[in-house]
C-alpha cells in the first residue's frame, strides 16, 4: 500500500471510532441521564460499598479515621450551564470507557495487516491485556481512590475560618479525571514490556530505582487517603505490585532475548 492509501485506511478507522463514540454518547446522554449522574456521585454517599466497608473496619479496629464520607457532601452549581456541562462530561467519559475495547480493536486492526502471523498472535493477546488493565484501573480508582480522595479533599482545612463550598464542575472533574488517569496508570506493566523490548529500560535499572518508586507511591498514597495505615496500604500495595510485576516482565524479556 502507498502512503496515501495508509492515510485513507487510518481515516476510516478514526471515522469508525468517532461514530461509535458519538452514538454511545447520544445513548447515554438521552436515555441514561439519571444513571450516569448517579454513578458519578455515588462514591460520595455513605451507602457506597467502599464507604460501608470502611465503616465496618472502623467498628472492628476502633479507628474513627476510617469512617469516610459519612456526612452528605454539599455540592453547589455556580454557573448557569454547570449542570448541563456535568451531563455532557459524564456522558462523554462514559462513552469513552464503554468504547475503549472497540477503539483498541480498531487501532489493532489498522496495524494487523503489516504483522507476521506470529506477531499477530502475540499482539492479539496484548490488545486484550490493554483492555483488561484499563478497566481494572478504572474500577480500582472508582471504588478505592475516588471515595478516599473525596473524603480527604472535601474535609481538608488549611484554615478553620475557610468554609469548603464545592462546585459541581470541580467534583465531576476530580472523579472522572482520577478514574481515567488510573486506567492509564494501570498500563504500566505493558509500557514496561514495550520499553524493555526495545532496550530502553532493564530489570536491573528498575530494581536500582525501586526505593525512589516506593517513596513516590507512598507520597501519593499519603496524599489521597486519611491519616491511617490501612487506607494508605490499600493504595500503596496495588501500585507497588504493578511496579514489581513490571520488573518481572522486563526480566522475562531479557531472558527471551538472551535465549535467542
Amino acid at each position: 500500500m502507498t502512503f496515501g492509501e495508509h492515510l485513507d485506511e487510518l481515516r476510516k478507522v478514526l471515522m469508525h471510532i468517532g461514530i461509535a463514540f458519538v452514538l454511545l454518547f447520544i445513548v447515554l446522554f438521552t436515555f441514561f441521564k439519571g444513571d450516569i449522574i448517579n454513578i458519578v456521585f455515588y462514591p460520595s454517599e455513605s451507602d457506597f460499598i467502599t464507604n460501608r466497608l470502611f465503616a465496618k473496619l472502623a467498628d472492628l479496629t476502633g479507628t474513627e479515621a476510617l469512617r469516610i464520607n459519612e456526612n452528605p457532601l454539599e455540592i453547589y452549581n455556580t454557573k448557569i450551564a454547570g449542570q448541563f456541562m456535568l451531563h455532557i462530561k459524564a456522558s462523554a467519559v462514559g462513552a469513552l470507557v464503554i468504547a475503549f475495547p472497540y477503539i483498541i480493536g480498531q487501532l489493532w486492526g489498522f496495524v494487523k495487516p503489516a504483522l507476521s502471523t506470529n506477531m499477530k498472535r502475540r499482539t492479539r493477546l496484548i490488545v486484550w491485556k490493554i483492555v483488561f488493565w484499563f478497566f481494572l484501573g478504572v474500577a480500582f480508582s472508582y471504588f478505592i481512590i475516588a471515595p478516599l480522595g473525596i473524603n480527604f479533599l472535601a474535609n481538608y482545612e488549611a484554615n478553620g475560618s475557610i468554609q469548603n463550598i464545592i462546585d459541581v464542575s470541580s467534583y465531576v472533574s476530580t472523579v472522572l479525571g482520577v478514574c481515567l488517569a488510573a486506567g492509564l496508570v494501570f498500563q504500566l506493566p505493558l509500557l514496561i514490556r514495550l520499553l524493555a523490548s526495545i532496550g530502553i529500560v532493564s530489570s536491573a535499572w528498575l530494581r536500582k530505582n525501586r526505593k525512589i518508586a516506593i517513596v513516590v507511591i507512598l507520597a501519593l498514597s499519603a496524599l489521597i487517603t486519611p491519616p491511617d495505615i490501612i487506607s494508605q496500604l490499600l493504595i500503596f500495595v496495588p501500585f507497588y505490585i504493578l511496579y514489581e510485576y513490571g520488573i518481572s516482565i522486563a526480566k522475562t524479556i531479557e531472558k527471551q532475548n538472551a535465549d535467542r
